[in-house]
């Protein structure tokens, strides 16, 4: 098992989903939080919709929900929302991008290609990152420090949270633009 990763350069990424709510629960830790289990598209540019016999079709993301609406949405409900990825990034030796299995959900360990030219992309296949800082010469420092170069790769224990915006059936959800 690899060591979990607790430094490095820090990123987050935001992306829009739809698709069926599979499980609300209230922390069972705190009872002040609830957690959300949303089914979506693996490739939500061919569509929003998925087949549930075919696994390779979906991803299934589990994380922690901010905004409350766990106590409001049902299971079995469609909903519109984004999705928040976090974590740290450390260089590793890979020759590939992971691909994310049936679950997305925090502790998951992710492994991103490096992209480098006007921006610092990280590219994780389910999602992509950019990278920002405070001007070229910060870049520039930082990218060195860390070893991280045009194709590189690296790693992240990611954290997910899954903020909800509405819900309802799957023609309101997904009709909707």
């Amino acid at each position: 098992m690899p060591r979990p990763i607790k430094s490095g350069l820090e990123f987050e990424a935001a992306f829009p989903v739809k698709g069926r709510i599979l499980e609300t629960l209230l922390c069972p830790d705190c009872e002040a939080e609830g957690y959300i289990r949303i089914r979506v598209a693996r490739d939500p540019k061919k569509g929003w919709g998925y087949d549930p016999k075919a696994a390779a079709s979906y991803v299934d993301i589990y994380g922690l929900d901010p905004r409350d609406s766990y106590s409001k949405a049902r299971a079995g409900e469609w909903a519109e929302g984004r999705v928040i990825c976090f974590g740290f990034l450390k260089r590793v030796r890979a020759g590939r991008i992971t691909t994310v299995g049936p679950v997305l959900e925090s502790g998951s360990r992710l492994i991103g290609a490096v992209r480098v030219n006007s921006k610092v992309e990280i590219d994780f296949g389910l999602f992509q990152s950019e990278l920002a800082f405070a001007s070229d010469e910060e870049r520039r420092k930082i990218l060195n420090e860390a070893g991280l170069r045009d194709g590189s790769y690296v790693a992240t224990d990611v954290g997910v949270d899954i903020e909800l915006k509405r819900w309802g059936s799957k023609e309101t959800i997904v009709r909707h633009r």
